[in-house]
């Protein structure tokens, strides 16, 4: 029999059976498995079957920067990670080769908490030169951390060309997004959005909506959300100079869809219609078609179109622009 012990002051009595995304999986008396973060835990006990009041009694598992005994079972086949703020001691007269060691272990339990993010890469290009002379990039870099509950998303990329030496694509971008559940569908979110978009005239926009969105779906590579809430634009444009705030209504539908072994469809649409600025309504629609490489899903081929809607743009600006693109995409998983 095992107790873990949480920081909270809890306790769990059962059975551990493995690691998972940075959480352990512990098996209770009842059956019910529960996945718990591991920087939650303050320590995991096993209870041996000594002769004496708490004769055979182990620590399995802690939190302090004590050295742990031996690991029985599964415990000894999985790797438990220390805490990032809490560094080994080094004694000062260790050899080099003993203290290597200790900064390779300490890199690897670093490395092990980096990989609880989904980490996905996109670049993709055209570069023309002789009578034609054409450089276009796009790229972007997307983390995600989730479990059963949570999710938090951030996003940061951009598109950048120039045709025989003029500049004529400048658009970066930079989001994040956390979604809070318990136990159900619902969810609680925060976004903030942030967009520079030269031939825009847009030197920043920014968006900060809080609300409540619904998981219809929610499964690996199947999902659907939706999410609804108050929100607030800032917004700077140059030639002409002008600053604007407005309070809007943020709703955003996030769908993500395996069309066969080989095709993903991801579809993300945002609106932020204005509240009190009724002639202002701003649309982002970004759709895109995934082609995977390999056997493992980590090479796609990705054709995208993003469209950008202002209806109330910058003097002299139109109201949508549209952008496709090529890319080759990696997902560290």
């Amino acid at each position: 029999m095992e107790t873990l012990y949480l920081k909270s002051g809890e306790f769990f009595s059962g059975e551990s059976i493995g690691f998972e995304n940075g959480n352990i999986l512990f098996r209770l008396s009842d059956g019910q498995v529960q996945s718990i973060l591991l920087e939650n835990v303050d320590r995991l006990e096993y209870k041996g079957t000594g002769n004496a009041a708490g004769e055979g009694d182990q620590l399995l598992v802690s939190n302090d920067n004590a050295e742990l005994p031996p690991l029985p079972s599964m415990i000894n086949q999985v790797p438990v990670p220390q805490p990032l703020g809490v560094a080994p001691d080094l004694d000062a007269g260790v050899d080099d080769e003993s203290a290597f060691g200790q900064i390779s272990e300490y890199s690897d339990q670093c490395w092990e908490y980096v990989e609880i993010w989904t980490k996905r890469f996109e670049l993709g290009g055209t570069f023309l030169s002789g009578n034609t002379d054409r450089d276009y990039v796009t790229t972007g870099l997307n983390l995600e951390k989730s479990d059963n509950d949570n999710l938090f998303e951030f996003e940061i990329g951009g598109r950048w060309g120039q045709a025989n030496g003029v500049r004529d694509a400048n658009r970066w971008y930079g989001n994040a997004t956390l979604d809070i559940a318990r136990t159900t569908n619902w969810i609680v979110f925060v976004t903030n959005k942030n967009t520079y978009d030269e031939f825009e005239n847009l030197d920043w926009r920014g968006t900060i909506s809080s609300g409540l969105g619904y998981r219809f779906i929610n499964e690996g590579d199947k999902r659907l959300i939706i999410r609804i809430g108050p929100g607030g634009t800032r917004e700077i444009y140059n030639s002409p100079t002008l600053k604007r705030t407005t309070f809007d209504v943020f709703a955003e539908l996030e769908f993500k869809w395996p069309l066969s072994d080989h095709i993903k469809l991801e579809h993300k649409q945002t609106w932020t219609p204005s509240v009190d600025v009724a002639q202002i309504l701003r649309v982002t629609t970004e759709t895109g078609l995934l082609f995977k490489l390999d056997n493992q899903d980590r090479w796609n081929l990705r054709m995208g179109l993003l469209q950008v809607y202002n209806s109330f743009p910058n003097a002299g600006r139109k109201k949508s622009d549209y952008t496709g693109s090529v890319s080759l995409v990696y997902t560290r998983k």
